[in-house]
């Protein structure tokens, strides 16, 4: 405890069981074995680890979900992106892309990094995506070259 400031007098009180001795300490640990266990294989359909989709089990358990998103969105979701708070309240989440063809006026290094932290489409089309690339190519400028001689 620390006390800071200008004083004539502290009284404290300090409550509990008076400890005077060592306390006496406790028998050396021994461990106990852990019971053999019999491991007994997962079924095929069950064991992704083995299978040759991997992903299928998982596919399979969103395909009882209905409505569900796809495989690639909730793992682009969990490992890749994260939304904002306020996409999670939007009707159309999960759903939500980053428009990466939008014609914007005033387009910025601060836009483009906020439309790459967004969820891209699948169907994006590499022309589209070499046109946003150009026009942070051509925010940055042209390229320097430096030679020394």
């Amino acid at each position: 405890m620390i006390f800071q400031g200008t004083f004539e007098s502290v009284s404290l009180a300090i409550y509990g069981d008076l400890v005077t001795d060592q306390p006496t300490l406790p028998p050396t640990y021994r461990p106990n074995p852990l019971p053999a266990v019999d491991h007994t294989p997962l079924a095929g359909f069950l064991d992704p680890a083995n299978a040759k989709d991997p992903t299928s089990l998982a596919g399979q358990l969103l395909e009882l979900i209905p409505e569900s998103p796809s495989l690639a969105i909730i793992v682009r979701l969990m490992y890749c992106v994260k939304p904002s708070d306020a996409d999670w309240e939007h009707p159309d989440f999960p759903y939500l892309y980053a428009d990466l063809g939008q014609d914007i006026a005033d387009f910025s290094l601060e836009k483009a990094v906020k439309l790459t932290t967004e969820q891209i489409s699948d169907e994006l089309t590499s022309d589209q995506l070499s046109r946003f690339a150009d026009k942070i190519s051509n925010i940055i400028g042209p390229p320097v070259c430096f030679f020394s001689t």
